[in-house]
């Protein structure tokens, strides 16, 4: 019985009031609900443009790394150098660079210009170039990363399907140059830097034998060292026989005069062996070519020649090393998932922007009819 009643109640308010007087008497109401609501609605419903997403996930990979399974460490986070590359190439995407490479291949300012396009998703005629990218960052592009997979996933915003799958495709096609190219520079520029010390190293090697080979035909000599040894020998050696010819003559004095001949002829042998080692050693420590002065340049010359070659060796040798790791720490761009054409428009989600935004506008009226309560509260 109450229900009919207040069903005819309301008939009877719809009959005896129109828009005009519910207005009037609920004139807040209709300008910060009804009429914001309307538009919302009005706006999504019949003048929002549909607008397409085409999505790639890709990942980059060092030439030698695994790449059937994820790196996946300690406390789950991935591959810190994926991770680095992954944020390079990220801040690439979204910067200047990116934006004029899309400009000049598709007329990307154009495509977004179009009059098919509502007037509050559509680009400016008269946008800036800052404008322009902080338009690109916000609505044409958007980046996620993966830190356990590290894949980079992303997202191209268009109002024409072929128009978001052509703008990922360039995009990736331009992400495998930038990749490459850093890739390449990189190992290029070890390369470089390694053939330069490999050829400095080379030519001090080759000055250090020149200069021996300088030294040796100078001194007529092949290596003192040998001569020297030779030297000594000879005078231990005469040493020897001088050590023997003096015990043999103090054995003579014992029964024979001083003046006999034996005597006399062995001492003239014995003035020879010392005169003989005199003259052996004079050649080792005196003269104008003196053997151990050759010895002790030799000995520098010798020494800095294997000190180059130990240098040219090492340096040979991480040459083949740096040769190697700069093939292997190439990077490529792995592309997991292909830009997709789509088939619907995933946005604007209309139902769900109309119901957010009726209950953000409720809310804020709630919040504005409490201020005016309180306010008209203090003032009686």
């Amino acid at each position: 019985m109450k229900r009919l009643e207040i069903l005819q109640q309301f008939q009877n308010w719809q009959k005896n009031n129109n828009l005009k007087e519910v207005f009037k008497n609920y004139p807040l109401f209709f300008l910060m609900v009804v009429l914001p609501i309307f538009l919302v609605s009005f706006y999504y419903l019949f003048i929002a443009s549909d607008k397409y997403v085409s999505e790639a996930k890709i990942t980059i990979k060092q030439t030698g790394q695994p790449t059937t399974s994820f790196n996946i460490p300690l406390f789950g986070i991935g591959n810190p150098v994926s991770r680095e590359d992954a944020m390079y190439l990220k801040a690439y995407i979204l910067s200047y660079d990116m934006l004029d490479y899309l400009d000049k291949k598709l007329n990307l300012k154009k495509m977004y210009q179009s009059k098919d396009i509502d007037f509050i998703s559509r680009l400016s005629s008269d946008v800036s170039h800052e404008e322009f990218l902080k338009y690109y960052q916000k609505h044409i592009v958007k980046i996620s990363y993966d830190d356990i997979s590290s894949i980079l996933t992303i997202q191209v915003f268009a109002f024409k399907p072929e128009d978001a799958k052509m703008i990922a495709e360039a995009i990736l096609e331009q992400c495998e140059r930038y990749i490459n190219g850093i890739s390449h520079k990189i190992a290029r520029e070890q390369m470089n830097f390694i053939e330069q010390e490999l050829a400095y190293a080379n030519q001090k090697m080759q000055n250090a034998k020149n200069t021996l080979l300088n030294f040796q035909n100078t001194y007529k000599v092949l290596d003192p060292t040998q001569e020297a040894q030779a030297s000594a020998s000879l005078v231990a050696q005469l040493e020897v026989q001088l050590a023997q010819q003096e015990a043999q003559l103090r054995n003579l004095l014992t029964y024979l005069n001083e003046d006999s001949f034996q005597v006399q002829a062995l001492k003239n042998q014995i003035k020879s062996l010392k005169e003989q080692i005199e003259k052996e050693k004079s050649k080792m420590i005196g003269g104008d070519r003196k053997l151990n002065k050759l010895l002790a340049q030799y000995l520098e010359l010798k020494l800095n020649v294997d000190f180059a070659v130990d240098v040219y060796k090492a340096t040979l040798s991480a040459f083949e090393t740096t040769r190697v790791e700069a093939s292997r720490k190439l990077k490529n761009l792995v592309v997991i998932s292909s830009p997709n054409l789509p088939d619907e428009a995933l946005y604007p989600k209309r139902a769900y922007n109309i119901a957010l935004a009726s209950l953000l506008i409720l809310l804020f009226y709630g919040i504005t009819k409490l201020v005016i309560g309180i306010i008209k509260e203090h003032r009686i």
